[in-house]
């Protein structure tokens, strides 16, 4: 063969390797990972695809003690929920929050705030962003309410966090109905 058919052999290979798309191969084996939520599927933009880098944290809500003005605990509330946020790598400064809550049902409660708090729960700590940048949860008839909301915070890889649900627009310790302690599960 002479030089000249091999330079031209060789480019037309190397062209042919560049234009195939095969993708990455690991090394390593990929971590199980649950179910992707409807929710998860809709962010990765990609029909389902859910990208294995995905952060997700979870919480239960559960009842706690109201305080009065003294911080002295003085009735325990019912009311109960879940929380989920999600941060994918194709949305990386947003986080993706979707809040369950059921609260008794009360003449006026028909709208709960909420937050996410540094801390644990019963803390006091002010919320992450400004109260404005959670917008409340309607209560319907059967007590119930949701919200699922993109938000621009993303929870720290250290530190403990949580969520708390406000009896109507307040945001005070003795306004909380209802906390849940944020724990990361991927």
């Amino acid at each position: 063969m002479s030089f000249r058919h091999l330079v031209a052999a060789s480019a037309a290979t190397v062209t042919l390797a560049a234009c195939a798309s095969q993708p990455p191969v690991s090394s390593s084996p990929a971590p199980a990972s649950p179910a992707p939520t409807s929710a998860q599927q809709a962010d990765s933009g990609q029909g389902g695809t859910v990208y294995p880098t995905m952060k997700r944290w979870t919480g239960s809500l559960n009842p706690t003690r109201s305080y009065n003005a003294s911080a002295t605990a003085s009735e325990r509330q019912n009311a109960r929920g879940h929380v989920e946020l999600t941060v994918s790598p194709s949305a990386p400064t947003l986080s993706h929050v979707i809040l369950t809550v059921t609260v008794p049902n009360q003449p006026g409660l028909d709208v709960v705030g909420w937050g996410i708090l540094q801390g644990r729960c019963g803390s006091g700590n002010p919320t992450v962003l400004s109260p404005s940048n959670f917008p409340p949860i309607q209560i319907g008839t059967n007590g119930g309410g949701k919200i699922d909301v993109k938000l621009p915070f993303i929870i720290p890889d250290n530190g403990n966090y949580h969520v708390d649900v406000f009896r109507g627009s307040g945001n005070q310790l003795s306004d909380v109905l209802t906390c849940g302690e944020l724990r990361r599960e991927s």
